[in-house]
């Protein structure tokens, strides 16, 4: 083996400092240069290799003989045939050769399969270019792991889209055959009502209930799929203004007050979805009220980033083991007999606070209420490319 020598040790040394001080700081910096994970090397400007470490050594797979020699030529002239592109690493080369005061970054990969990082600035002695180091790292677990990444990534956005799609076709085809029944069951209410019994109304009435809650479950589904995929041009909502319009569309009962909290911000963001946000949470809150005076209260506070936003009920309360679970797609608590509910609303509302890079949670005590907030970033929301629907 070649015995090694390191570049730029005495750049660590003191001058001034006794010779045994000085060979001790040279030990330490040899130590130091061969515990890196990086295989180093430095090279004067004729070309020489003026020292390395045993790391760079075994990187490039260099034998003795060829480091032996001293001469950079040699060096990669062996190392150019291990490359996957070696006319690309020579004219990188002498793109170093031509203007020794600049850094460089590259990455080079390997017919073996390996991948290393290579960074180059010059040595300066003086503020004068006496040379260049050589910086090398081995990257490859990284590089495969990322692509692995990136494939996954993009894979999932694939089924995601395809699964999106097939919601959509699959909803939109349902409507029609529902519509049918509807209709139907109406036109026999309607023409043979009086000579129905009273079971057989009781069972007509309960066929138009269900025919209407599939109806609204087909168009929650249908809401579902288009976040993300349906985009709106943003715009500037000013909340003020929307909140009022939200109250009076959901026209709550007379025994349920509304307060909404002054100086609301301006979004920037699709409307329709953060309507969408405001109106299901207003309407659960609603919904699911079991006192004789309903209050509901939308606020909100500045967070710095972003704006932190909040609808509290003094309703009934969920059970702290059940806060997941209401966030997900179809779940409801309540008997779907006793509460007209799809269990979509608030997968929707986590949908699109997501969407926007926010969050959404619920705070609660059983019979005293519950409180669900989120956040939205001041950021602009995703980027708007309107499309079909």
């Amino acid at each position: 083996m070649v015995e090694t020598t390191h570049p730029g040790p005495a750049c660590l040394a003191d001058p001034g400092a006794p010779l045994h001080a000085l060979q001790e700081q040279l030990r330490e910096a040899r130590s130091m240069l061969e515990a890196t994970a990086d295989g180093i090397v430095a090279v004067d400007l004729a070309g020489k290799i003026k020292g390395f470490n045993r790391q760079f050594q075994r990187l490039w797979n260099l034998p003795d003989a060829v480091l032996q020699t001293r001469n950079r030529e040699d060096a990669a002239a062996f190392v150019a045939g291990q490359l996957k592109d070696p006319a690309g690493f020579e004219a990188r080369r002498r793109e170093f050769r031509r203007r020794p005061e600049a850094e460089f970054f590259e990455v080079l990969e390997f017919r073996d399969g390996r991948t290393l990082e290579c960074r180059s600035r010059p040595q300066l002695v003086d503020g004068r270019v006496v040379g260049r180091i050589w910086a090398f790292r081995d990257v490859t677990e990284r590089r495969e792991a990322e692509k692995i990444q990136a494939q996954l990534l993009q894979k999932m956005r694939e089924i995601n889209e395809e699964l999106s799609h097939f919601a959509y076709v699959v909803s939109h085809d349902l409507k029609a055959p529902l519509r049918g029944i509807k209709l139907i069951v109406e036109w026999l209410c309607a023409d043979y009502g009086d000579r129905l019994g009273d079971e057989a109304r009781e069972q007509m009435a309960l066929l138009q209930s269900r025919v209407n809650r599939m109806h609204n479950l087909i168009d929650g589904v249908l809401q579902y799929s288009r976040v993300g995929r349906i985009k709106e041009q943003q715009v500037e909502v000013d909340l003020n203004a929307l909140l009022p319009m939200i109250v009076d569309t959901i026209a709550p009962p007379a025994h349920v007050r509304i307060t909404v909290a002054p100086d609301l911000p301006t979004l920037t963001c699709e409307k329709t979805r953060i309507m969408q946000v405001f109106q299901n949470l207003l309407t659960n809150a609603v919904k699911f009220l079991d006192k004789p005076a309903g209050r509901i209260e939308v606020g909100w506070v500045d967070d710095g980033d972003g704006w932190r936003f909040h609808v509290t009920d003094n309703g009934p309360g969920i059970e702290a083991r059940h806060f997941e679970r209401i966030f997900r797609i179809f779940q409801t608590l309540a008997p779907r007999d006793e509460y007209e509910s799809t269990g979509v609303g608030l997968s929707l509302v986590k949908k699109i606070v997501e969407m926007y890079g926010g969050r959404v949670w619920v705070e609660s005590e059983v019979g005293q209420g519950s409180t669900f907030f989120f956040t939205f970033p001041k950021a602009k929301g995703p980027a708007a490319t309107p499309t079909g629907d």
